[in-house]
């Protein structure tokens, strides 16, 4: 790889510090031991909760630094382990980036380490063997071990001198080897100071890292174990999200196991592990930094920022991923059902772990589901024997939602919620506690109510200045847990009606103006939290066994397209509004029906405009008028990334009717005139797990529909004259009333005409 190794460690500039000036401290070049010490020197005197003290000493006398930085009040630990390893330079000048980042928080786009930095007591010791590093840009640039002279020979492998299984696995009991283990466990004072630094701060100790290099590996303990012991489980499914973090940033690909998966081999005496295993500490990674061998210890200078941006964001990842247990690796669609296989289709739930995303409908629709890996070589027995038609889309969904990056909001910096990234419940709605505060005059939030675990619905108006007021628009979102671009796409409409006034779209700016706001972004806080945390593929609310609250209200309730099971994902609940968050929505629209002239759901996927009736066949009321309209707006939708969307009922589009659909209850009882379910993005490919990168596009185009539907100049092209709102509570009273003014204008009309 490289014919001249002497040449590429000739480009591996050393760059001299300038004491008492820690801005000089650059990453564009490496360092010596002295310049480093005197930067950490400088960094603790600048910042009153920087802490920095010799641990101890080396070998040869020099000595080994540890730097913390603390905030009162803070309980849980992270302790970072630098270079242990003379040759691995990259390593160090990570850790000493890491520390720039948490004390001088001077980089907005590493907003999550100095969120991270504020969370807990950190305690870095960036280089442990401080003689080895010295040694390597002295002398011997090579040099691994460190420096304690012996009759045997010279150093040993301090990461191979933990007492951790030591000197069974690839380590050596030979004094010259590199990998020489030592003659007993902590025999180095390194290892011994390092131990004794460890011990010390044991209690409350959440993360232990270790960097290295080189390989591009997050290796995750036991390094002498094949076995997968303990959590690592979750250790590895929060390194995936990870390597996932930092492949987006330079394309660089990171893999994640312990040394046996990764390396190929068992490892004994190592540092991480012998943490893992005396102090139980939860979460142990080992960071194999770039590159992949082109360089090795190579590496050259203009690759330690690329590589400490990516590492960093790989280290914020692992330290803010939430769990995700989903066990599934097959999503099987594309399947023309034909009717002799119906009931097949509709009776999958058999087989054990099947989990329907798109259900059985009409002949020669396709069916999405997803199937666990028990029940994988039944099912694809039995399609063959029956001759069924299935396609694989993604044969590993785990992997699939591993890649839906969810990102943290920073309270008062609404720069940091975009539409790159999902979002928790709570940064939703510190997200727009934030923006109503930015815009007191024109937005408003409420709860509209509390859910079973106590949650709060929020609502959302927005009534712009100038507003000319003409009708009531309502939105609703995320009714469905798993369906996450649909609160992404409800937040993106919120921040695009507030700065509506300051956009260069005319369009939006006049439509904007013409409306009363109302937004429900997550009508299911506890179903959408539960996907976050337990169950990626949650549907329904978190009452029980739960409840599809968009088969809970009181129209044609329970009698067609649900389910009476109450484990199934379309359980309507004992009785129409029996559940608190529809309970809410009820009271909510009711309380705003006066000049209602638009309500919009939005769910995911199949890449629908839906109208009501679901329950129905019949294409009933205005059908024709809002089908006239939403062609129009799929028209618009096209002709930005050219995303086609079907319309019609759920009979004509998704292929079977439903009963208590909500849009289909404010229809009824209101009799709004424009009232529309959206599915959004995809057709099928990703379904559920749409990646992050598809989030903005899916919010611009559905954006340009909105615009279409909302265009006073759409619906009047559709007939001669704007169809006259009728708004009622849909009880006897009103009607009646209505009808005795309409007498009595109709006989004045006549007194007048013809006095």
């Amino acid at each position: 790889m490289l014919d001249d190794v002497g040449k590429a460690f000739g480009k591996q500039y050393v760059k001299k510090y300038i004491q008492q000036q820690t801005d000089s401290y650059s990453w564009k070049y490496y360092h010596t031991l002295e310049d480093i010490y005197r930067w950490l020197g400088d960094m603790s005197n600048k910042y009153s909760n920087v802490d920095l003290h010799s641990i101890g000493k080396s070998a040869e006398g020099r000595e080994i630094y540890a730097l913390s930085i603390t905030n009162s009040g803070n309980k849980q630990k992270v302790i970072v382990e630098g270079g242990i390893h003379g040759n691995e330079w990259i390593a160090v000048e990570f850790v000493t980036f890491l520390i720039n980042e948490l004390i001088s928080q001077g980089n907005p786009k590493h907003w999550v380490i100095h969120k991270l930095a504020l969370k807990y007591n950190w305690y870095i010791i960036p280089v442990i063997n401080p003689d080895g590093y010295a040694y390597t840009q002295s002398t011997d640039r090579l040099w691994r071990k460190n420096r304690r002279i012996t009759r045997e020979g010279i150093g040993a492998d301090l990461d191979r001198n933990f007492d951790n299984n030591f000197g069974k696995y690839d380590s050596s009991d030979v004094p010259s080897d590199d990998y020489y283990h030592g003659p007993h466990a902590f025999s180095e004072p390194e290892t011994r100071i390092l131990a004794d630094f460890i011990t010390a701060k044991q209690k409350n100790l959440r993360f232990y890292f270790t960097f290295h290099a080189y390989g591009q590996k997050i290796i995750i303990p036991y390094g002498d174990r094949i076995k997968h012991l303990g959590n690592y489980g979750e250790m590895e499914n929060f390194g995936k999200q990870a390597i996932i973090t930092m492949y987006h940033m330079y394309g660089r690909k990171y893999s994640v196991g312990t040394s046996f998966d990764t390396l190929g081999l068992r490892i004994s005496g190592n540092s991480a592990s012998w943490v893992k295993k005396n102090f139980g500490v939860r979460y142990v990674f080992s960071f194999f930094l770039r590159d992949n061998g082109a360089y090795g210890h190579a590496l050259p200078p203009n690759q330690i920022i690329p590589t400490c941006d990516e590492t960093l964001a790989g280290l914020s990842t692992v330290m803010t991923a939430k769990p995700k247990r989903v066990k599934l690796n097959l999503f099987a669609t594309g399947i023309p059902v034909e009717e002799e296989h119906m009931e097949y289709y509709q009776n999958l739930s058999r087989l054990g772990d099947i989990n329907y995303w798109r259900e059985p409908g009409l002949m020669y629709k396709p069916v999405d589901f997803v199937v666990g890996p028990e029940s994988k070589p039944v099912f694809l027995a039995e399609a063959e024997k029956l001759g069924l038609y299935v396609t694989t889309l993604l044969e590993d969904v785990q992997k699939a939602f591993d890649m839906q990056t969810v990102k943290t909001y920073i309270r008062r910096n609404m720069d940091t919620f975009d539409w790159n990234n999902f979002f928790r419940l709570d940064d939703i709605y510190q997200w727009l506690t934030d923006l109503g505060k930015a815009n007191p005059l024109e937005m408003s939030i409420q709860s509209i109510g509390k859910t079973i675990e106590k949650r709060e619905i929020m609502a959302v108006r927005i009534v712009l200045k100038g507003s000319k007021r003409r009708s009531t628009v309502i939105i609703e979102g995320g009714i469905h847990a798993r369906e996450w671009i649909s609160p992404a796409f409800v937040t993106y409409l919120i921040h695009e009606i507030i700065h509506a006034s300051t956009s260069n779209n005319a369009k939006l700016k006049e439509i904007a103006m013409t409306y009363e706001w109302y937004f429900v972004p997550v009508l299911n806080p506890d179903g959408y939290e539960y996907s976050h945390t337990t169950d990626r593929q949650w549907r329904k609310n978190r009452n029980l066994n739960g409840v599809d609250l968009n088969r809970n209200f009181d129209v044609a309730f329970g009698t067609v397209g649900i389910s009476s099971q109450k484990a199934a994902d379309t359980y309507c609940g004992p009785s129409a509004f029996s559940e608190r968050e529809s309970k809410a929505m009820r009271n909510f629209v009711k309380s705003k029906r006066k000049n209602l002239e638009y309500y919009f759901a939005f769910h995911s996927y199949g890449q629908y405009m839906i109208i009501p009736y679901a329950h129905s066949k019949k294409h009933e009321e205005n059908f024709e008028e809002v089908k006239v309209m939403c062609q129009q707006a799929a028209t618009q939708i096209a002709r930005r990334y050219r995303t086609k969307y079907s319309i019609g009922t759920a009979y004509d589009t998704v292929g079977y009717m439903t009963s208590g659909v909500s849009g289909c209850w404010v229809k009824s009882t209101f009799h709004v005139p424009y009232v529309l379910t959206f599915e959004l993005r995809d057709d099928g490919f990703y379904g559920f797990a749409l990646p992050p990168q598809k989030i903005m596009p899916t919010c611009k185009e559905t954006m340009d529909g909105l615009l279409a539907l909302l265009s006073p100049k759409i619906k009047d092209s559709t007939k001669s004259e704007p169809r006259p709102l009728k708004h009622t509570s849909g009880s006897g009273p009103h009607f009646i009333l209505d009808k005795i003014v309409l007498v009595f204008n109709t006989f004045l009309f006549i007194i007048v005409r013809f006095d």
